[in-house]
């Protein structure tokens, strides 16, 4: 059901909070019920106000914005590691199967199988759902079982930070900034698929892999270094471990003295009194209790989220939204493209995949620097449809090229493809999944979708050679059906979360439960 239109403030209707004496202030009595209206106005979030708050007009202090760069620096070797073998020389089947294998080809442990290659590609997943650190062995290894087993445990680098960084980045940043400083987790992620598919040319020759195995050891380095000195423990996390005066002396950091009683509100939203007073400029942080009492009480004692309250009937939507997106992003095939495009274009003739591979990781690149702006100005649901549908129409695209053998549309529908992914579904799902729970209950959330990421990805990773063999031209049919699947699962299930707060969304979902929906 739609909200009425009537009811839904517009942008030049709402201004940030105004003191008490300020002038323009004009106030309303009106009872709790008629307020939340006003706020709330359908189960379709797509009609609710896009606030400007006092938050809006908070400037954070210049660590925030250091935190932020270090996660992303640190995201960096998800991305390395995403495109590292992604380079025919490293693997091409028919290369590799020939005896004796000719002198400049399948350059890395030559003469492996496919099935052992598909292992090494996918330890590195494997490992990404464990999730601890180690990475050194893989340059320092001269059998590929011991390459394999270092990729797995760089995969749980990758595993932690995928679920760390983009929880951290939300509970450090104020609302109105969480969707484009969350995109800095995908950000720094194709930037490493960037660089990493730069050193094919330059370090292609025999040796050439153990430098690009060891490199991300520099970004652990600096992180390491760095972050004792340009980063914050998140204040969220003090909370829920009932270290509120450090929590404090964060917040005071990340936005000074004089905001700590707003920053707070942001963590621990006030109870709205029986008789409240209706604001021209609405205050949009300070809400309701997340989604229960027990929720609230547990961020103000420090308790940790219990598996009862992980499956009561509050978080049965949110948890099916989370794991849903999780889902759709690995399994709508996007690192079909990042595992094995150097296969696909060099089985259409491409004579250097290097190129083509260069030319995708840009496209996937910079429309994910603009996702923020762009999600901003349309809402995060919106764009998460466009990707979808782009996604599905891409694949069918990839399809008929193949199958009509037109090299040149392949390139294109490949790089359109991953456009559609990187506009939206790549950089805002850690967000909205993120944003879809309440503060005591995103860091277990966000661990099972992360991990759900992991095991989809891998299922990508270790079904898509045998798919492509097996299908041939047809290939990319499965990925068309997954995305008009997600296409639908986004349209009736997943609630717009652009500029709301974590209390509005959970009233979003209260109201559906009202509706007689789950």
């Amino acid at each position: 059901m739609l909200a009425d239109n009537k009811t839904t403030l517009s942008p030049d209707e709402v201004k940030p909070n105004l003191p008490a004496d300020h002038p323009d202030k004009e106030v309303t009595s009106v009872s709790q019920d008629a307020q939340k209206e006003d706020q709330i106005t359908g189960v379709a979030t797509r009609n609710l106000p896009r606030h400007f708050s006092c938050a809006a007009v908070v400037q954070p202090k210049w660590i925030l914005y250091t935190s932020v760069m270090l996660g992303v620096t640190i995201s960096m070797q998800y991305g390395w590691y995403t495109s590292q073998l992604n380079y025919a020389k490293f693997h091409n089947e028919t290369q590799c199967n020939a005896r004796p294998v000719k002198e400049g080809t399948c350059i890395m442990f030559p003469g492996h199988t496919k099935a052992e290659w598909t292992v090494v590609v996918n330890a590195w997943v494997v490992g990404g759902m464990v999730g601890a650190l180690l990475v050194a062995i893989q340059a320092a290894v001269s059998n590929i079982w011991a390459f394999a087993f270092g990729r797995f445990l760089a995969g749980i680098a990758s595993g932690a930070s995928t679920g760390c960084v983009g929880t951290y980045v939300n509970e450090i940043s104020p609302p109105h900034l969480r969707s484009k400083l969350g995109i800095g987790l995908q950000g720094g992620i194709n930037l490493g698929i960037v660089l990493v598919d730069t050193t094919h040319f330059y370090l292609g020759f025999h040796d050439g892999w153990r430098i690009i195995a060891g490199f991300p050891i520099v970004l652990a380095g600096i992180f390491l270094i760095s972050s004792s000195f340009i980063m914050v423990e998140s204040p969220v996390w003090l909370m829920l471990h009932g270290h509120r005066m450090e929590a404090e002396k964060v917040l005071i950091q990340l936005y000074g003295t004089e905001n700590i009683h707003t920053a707070l509100s942001w963590i621990k939203p006030k109870k709205a009194p029986s008789s409240t007073i209706k604001q021209e400029s609405v205050d949009v942080e300070i809400q309701q209790p997340c989604w229960s009492e027990v929720g609230h009480e547990t961020v103000i004692k420090g308790n940790g989220l219990t598996w009862i309250e992980m499956f009561a009937v509050e978080m049965r939507r949110p948890l099916v939204v989370g794991i849903g997106l999780a889902c759709m992003q690995k399994l709508t095939g996007i690192n079909s493209i990042f595992y094995y495009s150097s296969n696909l274009f060099g089985g259409i003739g491409v004579a250097d995949g290097r190129i083509c591979n260069i030319i995708v990781a840009i496209v996937n690149l910079i429309p994910t620097l603009c996702s923020g702006i762009v999600t901003a100005k349309f809402g995060n649901r919106p764009m998460i449809l466009f990707s979808t549908v782009g996604m599905c129409l891409s694949s069918i695209g990839i399809t008929l090229s193949l199958r009509f053998d037109i090299p040149e549309a392949t390139v294109a529908l490949a790089a359109a493809f991953v456009f559609s992914f990187a506009i939206c579904l790549g950089p805002i799902m850690f967000v909205v999944v993120a944003a879809v729970v309440p503060d005591h209950a995103r860091g277990s959330v966000v661990s099972i979708g992360i991990f759900v990421a992991w095991a989809a990805n891998l299922i990508v990773g270790i079904g898509y050679p045998y798919l492509a063999t097996a299908l041939e031209t047809y290939k990319y049919v499965p990925f068309a059906v997954i995305s008009g699947i997600s296409t639908i699962f986004v349209y009736y299930l997943v609630p717009e979360t652009s500029n709301l707060t974590t209390a509005e969304i959970q009233e979003v979902f209260k109201k559906i439960r009202g509706n007689g929906r789950f």
